[in-house]
């Protein structure tokens, strides 16, 4: 059994806990057995933090060691694993510090999504039980806690539905907007896209640099984005929250451009997908704010598992439920909350899965996993494509950071 380490704290001292790889770290858990509230001590160590001499620090174990014939443990993320006999285990962690307790979750009992996003609000009012169900009800549907959508995205989504909708049509509902007008021509006047000379104006934006589908989207995901904070509560990795949505946005962009002409999905409701594709993050935050930092302490100790796996357990659905019911409430194209909805389900292949199977794979490139040869062969593209779009993107991380502060505000 391939085990992982965690290190936990709080204000009167440390707490080592060994549980199975394959599980996840209940921290409430650990909370009624030492009756102390303990945090993580790595900022979401992913690699699990390095064995402590037994007996030199209080050590909890799951006892689901305790029955393995055979333990594998790394001491560090710089030393393979060592296979050590259950008798050499124990031995080892002999001692008045060392208890053996039931602090683990196996992954294989946590419950997955609802299987259709039809059924999503079903899910998440029975998780949340009777009352809470009424008031996330009130809170999303009315809005009573949540930032009403920006007058700029409600017109700019009736301006998508408008078949008949040209540039001079987005430039005025753009310029009714003078913040929003200025992002979106810093955004085309950033060196990531090259351009010479100046860009005066949004129409100069849409003609000369991005396209119209693309500065209607754009606009649409900073005009959403400013009606949102990030909290401060959150886990400690997702400082870089918008850096992630942009280079997912970007990413999108570059891999549609490398899909055959023929399979491409809109190149705008793309990048539209990747911006928003952790909107669910933000709503959670702001819908849940007990729920968001009890979650924000399991994911930080959880970091070997997928986000998604560590929501269903605390929250018992995930962001991209959460997110994708919330872009629907609102009224933004199909193909976007779906692809959204669906974007860790690599076998949907239902409506607009072109748009999931690209967050799919643009999921895989950020966190370094093994590309599914079969969601790359679904999107037309090799693996050698994926990673040569993922490195353009990764090259240009200086002048994606500059286009991140004119979303926080950073000058």
């Amino acid at each position: 059994m391939k085990v992982r380490i965690v290190h936990l704290a709080d204000h009167t001292g440390r707490l080592q806990v060994i549980f199975p790889h394959d599980s996840m770290l209940d921290m409430a858990a650990v909370s009624r057995l030492t009756k102390r509230r303990f945090d993580p001590v790595s900022n979401y160590n992913i690699e699990g933090d390095p064995l402590i001499k037994p007996n030199a620090c209080a050590t909890i174990i799951d006892h689901a060691v305790a029955n393995a014939q055979s333990i594998e443990l790394r001491p560090s993320a710089q030393q393979n694993y060592r296979s050590l006999s259950a008798e050499e285990f124990q031995q080892r962690f002999q001692g008045p510090l060392t208890r053996y307790e039931a602090v683990a979750i196996p992954v294989a009992e946590i419950p997955k999504p609802a299987s259709h996003l039809d059924k999503d609000a079903d899910q998440m009012l029975s998780a949340l039980g009777k009352f809470q169900a009424v008031r996330l009800q009130q809170r999303l549907e009315e809005t009573l806690e949540i930032p009403p959508l920006p007058a700029s995205s409600h017109r700019i989504i009736q301006l998508c539905a408008n078949e008949h909708a040209g540039t001079d049509d987005l430039c005025d509902v753009i310029s009714l907007d003078p913040a929003l007008s200025a992002q979106v021509i810093s955004w085309a006047s950033s060196p990531y896209y090259g351009v010479r000379g100046e860009i005066e104006s949004v129409e100069d934006a849409i003609i000369r640099v991005l396209g119209f589908d693309m500065v209607m989207n754009l606009a649409l995901g900073l005009s959403m984005g400013n009606a949102f904070q990030l909290p401060q509560n959150g886990p400690r990795h997702y400082e870089d929250f918008w850096l992630s949505a942009v280079s997912h946005a970007v990413l999108m962009e570059a891999l549609v451009k490398a899909m055959p002409s023929g399979q491409r999905p809109r190149l705008g409701h793309a990048y539209l997908a990747g911006l928003l594709h952790n909107f669910g993050f933000l709503a959670i935050a702001v819908v849940l704010p007990p729920h968001f930092a009890v979650l924000s302490r399991y994911i930080e100790a959880n970091a070997h598992l997928g986000a998604d796996v560590v929501e269903m357990q605390t929250l018992n659905f995930t962001k991209e439920q959460l997110g994708a019911w919330l872009l629907k409430h609102w009224g933004l194209p199909e193909s976007i909350y779906t692809g959204i909805r669906y974007s860790r389900d690599p076998a949907y292949s239902g409506e607009h899965c072109q748009l999931s199977q690209l967050l799919g794979v643009c999921h895989q490139l950020f966190t370094g996993d093994t590309l599914d040869t079969d969601l790359l062969a679904a999107v037309g593209l090799s693996e050698a494509d994926a990673l040569h779009c993922h490195q353009q993107v990764m090259s240009s991380s200086n002048e994606l950071s500059k286009m991140v502060d004119l979303i926080s505000g950073n000058k």
